[in-house]
Order: structure tokens, then C-alpha cells, then sequence
């Protein structure tokens, strides 16, 4: 429940319940806990009986940043894809981006997992840089659960300048991303077209 309102984000219960699969009076009771303690807020009038949404409190925040680093487990050894799905997108943009691929990984809702890993780009970074940077993929998972109505969010791309971070999501929820340098004469749209037919399997 933390992670769903972490980093300023609001929710409301219900949509805490679909998130969590939590029963709703299990998180009633969950919320009412956690407000005595100073960890989540409401950011409504209390007297307020729809639209009531919470979100963390500084100290919240402060203890999910603790938290989060132990119950993300991230296995940073260079692992063969084990689907159908990870082995076309990493040959996908094997293929797409070349030489200009540095990473690529995956998220399946238990463990991060690191699927290729260019020899220069990993020497880059330390174990501890590698894990943490997992650990913040992890976290912007919820990004892609934008609540557009009739619309779902299946990917994003963060532009680092000179690198750029493809996150895509498939519907079995699981995460994959790549990231490549120099990203400048990469076309996207023709990248995204791609991987929307891997990712999606349309």
C-alpha cells in the first residue's frame, strides 16, 4: 500500500483495494493504522465521504524510501529471457538498436533481472549504482498506471541526455526495458511501432 502512494502520489481506497488486492475493510483498518502512526494522510475534508484521497506524509515517505530497498529483490547476474515474449524483445531491439543498445532488463512482479548488458556501459557503474538503479525501474512501474478512462499505458521513454530509457508493459503486467546512447538519430516512433507488436503480441 505504501508504494501506491509513494512519491506524491493520491489514491483513493478503491483504487488502493484494486491496486493492493487488499479487502477493503482490511485497508480501511490498514489507513486508520497508518494515520495514527503519521505515515499517510488525507488530502480531503474529513468530512468528505467520496473523493477521499490519501497520500504519505514527509515521515511516510521517508519510511517507504527505507522499506523499499529491502522488499525489491533484484538479481543483478546476466540471465538468458526465459519467455517467448523477453526473448523477441531483446531481439527486437537487439536488432533495432544496435551498437547503441546498453541495457536491457525485466521486472516480473517478484525480481528485476538483467538480460543484456553491454561490456563498456556496465563498467560504468558500480554493483551497488546497478541495483539501485533496478530498484528505481521497479518503483517507476506505477508510472504506467495512468488512470486515462478506456485508456491503458503500455510504455514510456526518459531521455538522459546522450541516453534514452524505454520501459514497456505487457498484459500480463510484466516490465521489460531497454536503454541506448545516442538516442538522437534513433527513430522512436518506428522503435515504438515495434515493440508495441512484441510487448502487446498484436
Amino acid at each position: 500500500m505504501l508504494k501506491g502512494l509513494a512519491r506524491a502520489t493520491l489514491a483513493t481506497p478503491t483504487e488502493l483495494a484494486e491496486n493492493t488486492e487488499l479487502q477493503r475493510s482490511h485497508l480501511s483498518r490498514a489507513i486508520s493504522e497508518l494515520r495514527e502512526e503519521d505515515i499517510v494522510k488525507l488530502h480531503a475534508p474529513e468530512e468528505r465521504t467520496v473523493g477521499r484521497y490519501y497520500g504519505l506524509t514527509d515521515f511516510g515517505e521517508a519510511a517507504w524510501e527505507h522499506l523499499r530497498t529491502d522488499i525489491i529483490h533484484v538479481e543483478w547476474q546476466d540471465s538468458d529471457p526465459t519467455s517467448e515474449t523477453s526473448c523477441r524483445f531483446v531481439e527486437t531491439v537487439t536488432q533495432l538498436l544496435g551498437d547503441k543498445l546498453r541495457f536491457v532488463g525485466m521486472y516480473d512482479g517478484a525480481s528485476a533481472r538483467l538480460l543484456y548488458a553491454d561490456d563498456d556501459a556496465r563498467s560504468e557503474y558500480t554493483e551497488q549504482e546497478l541495483t539501485d538503479g533496478a530498484r528505481e525501474l521497479v518503483f517507476r512501474r506505477g508510472n504506467l498506471d495512468l488512470n486515462i478512462p478506456n485508456k491503458e499505458c503500455w510504455a514510456q521513454i526518459y531521455f538522459f541526455d546522450p541516453e534514452a530509457l524505454l520501459i514497456a508493459q505487457d498484459p500480463d503486467r510484466n516490465l521489460y526495458s531497454a536503454s541506448f546512447s545516442p538516442y538522437q538519430d534513433v527513430d522512436i516512433s518506428a522503435l515504438l511501432n515495434t515493440i508495441e507488436s512484441v510487448v502487446l503480441q498484436e
